[in-house]
């Protein structure tokens, strides 16, 4: 009796790895802003002022965080306080009242959530940051402001756009 031959099975193939968080931004809106803001910015900051601020940038945010957090608390609990009367005033502004809370809060996490990754200088901070930096323009534009939330942002942009390359 001649036994049935029997295939070996075929090794599996490697999966694709995803894409290296480290790896230059695509062709998105973070290249647009890498572009403009970053490597080839009309105006780059010294090398040494570079080094310096990513290497101690968590303190200045935590020093930041110390600084306009206390404010932000109190406008937030006061907020909270008219928050019940401004639904007398129109269902418009408790509801902007209510997403300007609800986004602060968010800020507030999302830049303590930051420092761990800026501290050790990794990615994952530097985008926490890039992040914390959208949700305080959101916050700013849902809070009655226009042109300083903007200005602040891209100042800030252009900062962390400086300091990519330390992050990655």
């Amino acid at each position: 009796m001649r036994k049935p031959k029997v295939e070996s099975p075929q090794p599996p193939q490697p999966t694709p790895k995803p894409p290296a968080l480290n790896t230059p931004p695509g062709n998105g809106f973070m290249a647009l802003l890498d572009g403009l803001l970053g490597s080839k910015a009309p105006i780059q900051l010294p090398g040494k002022l570079k080094f310096v601020m990513a290497k101690f940038g968590h303190f200045l945010v935590i020093g930041l965080m110390l600084l306009v957090l206390p404010g932000q608390l109190i406008g937030l609990g006061m907020r909270a306080a008219v928050l019940p009367f401004a639904s007398m005033a129109g269902t418009d502004s408790s509801l902007k009242l209510a997403l300007a809370l609800a986004t602060l809060l968010f800020l507030i996490v999302v830049m303590i959530l930051a420092l761990p990754g800026l501290q050790s200088r990794k990615v994952i901070g530097w985008q926490l940051l890039v992040l914390a930096i959208a949700i305080n323009l959101i916050y700013g534009l849902l809070t009655g402001g226009l042109i300083s939330p903007i200005l602040g942002s891209m100042i800030w942009l252009y900062i962390l756009f400086q300091l990519r390359r330390y992050y990655m």
